[in-house]
């Protein structure tokens, strides 16, 4: 078992002859029929819903891309809405394979020899739905199934350039605060990713 102090003095070189792929993280919500993304910036005011969505980043290792999805309530209402977030490879002519996992509900993505891990939670026990779709869909109403209740297309698997998407299903009271975590972690064994992920879960578990 791997633990967070071990992995940072972990030499982990990339591999020869290629260039380690680069993963995009793109933060999203959904509230009452709409859905935001938030391109290159990290955080956004959503004015007729009265929510402020803001998102930190934390450096946990080279390996590992740790992100903190916050949406705050400034309403009389108590809020309905799924927490987003979508990853795809920046390369788009590499041989790719993404899937969701059926026993662990975790999205792997498959890029040359490197395999990626994408999972999260939520501080408000919200249900988690995952979903793969080709990368030409990724910014468009094809994600949904029923883009007014909120619900993603299902699909497991896509092979070729695909991003894959969760979504977050979280009720927030008025005047409260919803975080949603969300990681991925690269490398080339998938028991070594899952050992990893035990140890950074722990870690921000004992916080």
């Amino acid at each position: 078992m791997i633990n967070i102090t071990e992995l940072s003095k972990m030499n982990l070189p990339p591999q020869q002859g290629r260039k380690t792929e680069t993963i995009q993280f793109v933060p999203g919500i959904w509230v009452n029929g709409k859905c935001l993304w938030l391109h290159n910036c990290t955080e956004k005011v959503i004015y007729d819903e009265e929510l402020i969505f803001i998102v930190k980043q934390e450096q946990i290792h080279s390996k590992i891309r740790f992100s903190s999805l916050y949406v705050s309530n400034h309403s009389d209402q108590k809020k309905d809405i799924n927490i987003l977030a979508m990853h795809y490879f920046s390369n788009v002519g590499q041989d790719q394979l993404t899937f969701i996992s059926p026993k662990d509900n975790h999205i792997f993505h498959h890029a040359n020899n490197e395999i990626l891990l994408v999972n999260g939670r939520s501080n408000k026990m919200g249900t988690k739905v995952c979903t793969v779709i080709p990368l030409w869909h990724a910014h468009t109403d094809q994600i949904w199934s029923s883009v007014d209740k909120g619900n993603l297309k299902y699909q497991p698997m896509a092979k070729g350039p695909a991003a894959s998407i969760f979504a977050m299903k979280v009720s927030i009271a008025p005047r409260e605060t919803g975080k949603m975590t969300t990681w991925t972690i690269a490398g080339s064994n998938k028991n070594d990713l899952l050992s990893m992920e035990n140890a950074l879960t722990k870690r921000f578990e004992n916080r």
